[in-house]
């Protein structure tokens, strides 16, 4: 088994890892394995990117996009997919700011007993955590989901992983759909008997150029020009440049884009079982829920 890239540069032991860390770690280790090295330049480079897009997410510019009609009805088709009850266990896998942890308390109406929030970089959920008037029972853990994560077997009833899964460079070495369905494995794994894993993907295929003409009801609205005090058309050509780039690095393989019927092979073979789909953001992405069967 391949050496864990996170586990490697010791992000199990410091905490947070970003593109910085992962060049001092190359600087200071100049007599690494070839392979090891290629790996991390890669997770670097896709670091940086990523870096750069939650950045500017952020920004006045962002906003409208991540508050915007598309990406409401993107969370509201994963809020009827998942049915969180009192007392359960969730995973929020790449958790980013805390949106599906938030959607996760408020579908069980502050019932479930904890939510683990997991990321290689917190420092936005730790914001947006302190932002929260309501104390949520979030327990923010660095991990990285290219590798075996340190939770036991069959410990939560549902995990949500909103578009991370399929931007995953690799699990544990291998890359593509072997990198896919070793992740899958892992959140299986980690599944309790009868628990769901919901997720979302980009739709192999999707134009990024589709998705903005679908939108132009929002882009060209005045009263959203006002209210973020930007010009809409202007961020949302910003927004087109950074998933632009998305689009083309699915192209190359890049990123693990795959049809429907690959996913439920994928998913069939890892063990899940009762595979429900819905479509959404203006047509562009897939929302997957399965289970785990109860008796594995």
């Amino acid at each position: 088994m391949a050496v864990g890239l996170f586990t490697l540069i010791g992000g199990v032991r410091g905490g947070e890892v970003n593109s910085g860390v992962i060049a001092d770690f190359l600087t200071k280790n100049p007599n690494l394995d070839s392979g090891i090295q290629e790996r991390l330049l890669a997770w670097k480079s896709e670091l940086e990117f990523w870096e750069k897009y939650n950045a500017f997410m952020g920004t006045s510019y962002g906003r409208p996009y991540i508050e915007g009609a598309l990406y409401q009805e993107l969370k509201g088709k994963i809020a009827q997919f998942i049915n969180p009850r009192r007392g359960e266990v969730w995973l929020d896998a790449g958790c980013g700011r805390l949106s599906m942890s938030e959607l996760i308390w408020q579908e069980s109406e502050g019932k479930v007993k904890e939510i683990w929030a997991a990321d290689i970089v917190l420092a936005g959920a730790r914001r947006r955590l302190a932002q929260f008037e309501d104390r949520m029972p979030i327990e923010l853990i660095y991990a990285d989901l290219q590798e075996q994560l340190s939770f036991p077997d069959d410990f939560f009833d549902g995990i949500i992983g909103n578009h991370v899964f399929t931007f995953l460079l690799e699990f544990e070495g291998q890359r593509g759909p072997q990198a896919l369905e070793g992740v899958l494995r892992e959140m299986f794994r980690i599944l309790k008997p009868g628990g769901q894993l919901v997720w979302s993907m980009p739709r192999k295929g999707a134009s990024n150029l589709l998705g903005v003409l679908m939108s132009l009801r929002y882009i060209i609205n005045p009263l959203r020009w006002i209210r973020y005090r930007v010009p809409i058309p202007v961020a949302a050509g910003k927004i087109f440049k950074y998933t632009r780039q998305i689009e083309r690095k699915g192209k190359k393989g890049i990123y693990i884009l795959l049809t429907k019927e690959e996913y439920e092979e994928i998913l069939a073979s890892v063990g899940f079982i009762d595979p429900e789909w819905s479509i959404a953001f203006a047509k562009q992405c897939w929302v997957n829920r399965v289970c785990k069967p109860n008796i594995v």
